[in-house]
């Protein structure tokens, strides 16, 4: 077996001595960067947005002449607008003859878990986005 191995090994060394190495042509480069130069000047889209920028001005300059011209053709009264409407004899509060006391146990609970819940929130979001990452 070791006798295989070694006149393989006295084969393969002749045929390497007597062979030499390819050469690539002087070209070989320019060729290469030639075609890498082709596919890097591939077409992009350019992001265009669906509203242009004109139409925004014109929704813009259309507010600020709706906001001036109420603003100037407003009626000059003392009224409020409130005042117009003459409700002072509708009176509507439903809970009227409720009376709720809280204990000071429970409100400062209710603190604290809006206190915790609010810190926790945000901590679990960040855990689970940080996990969630690829």
């Amino acid at each position: 077996m070791e006798k295989d191995d070694k006149k393989i090994e006295e084969l393969i060394g002749k045929l390497m001595s007597t062979d030499s190495l390819e050469q690539p042509s002087l070209s070989f480069t320019d060729n290469i960067m030639s075609k890498v130069e082709a596919i890097s000047k591939s077409t992009v889209t350019v992001y265009k947005p669906l509203i242009p920028k004109s139409v925004w001005f014109v929704i813009l300059g259309g507010f600020v002449a709706l906001v001036g011209y109420i603003y100037l053709n407003k009626e000059t009264t003392n009224d409020g607008w409130f005042d117009r409407l003459n409700l002072s004899n509708i009176t509507v509060n439903p809970l009227e003859n409720l009376s709720v006391d809280f204990s000071t146990t429970l409100m400062y609970a209710v603190v604290l878990l809006a206190i915790m819940v609010s810190i926790q929130v945000p901590l679990l979001k960040h855990y689970l986005d940080k996990r969630m990452t690829y």
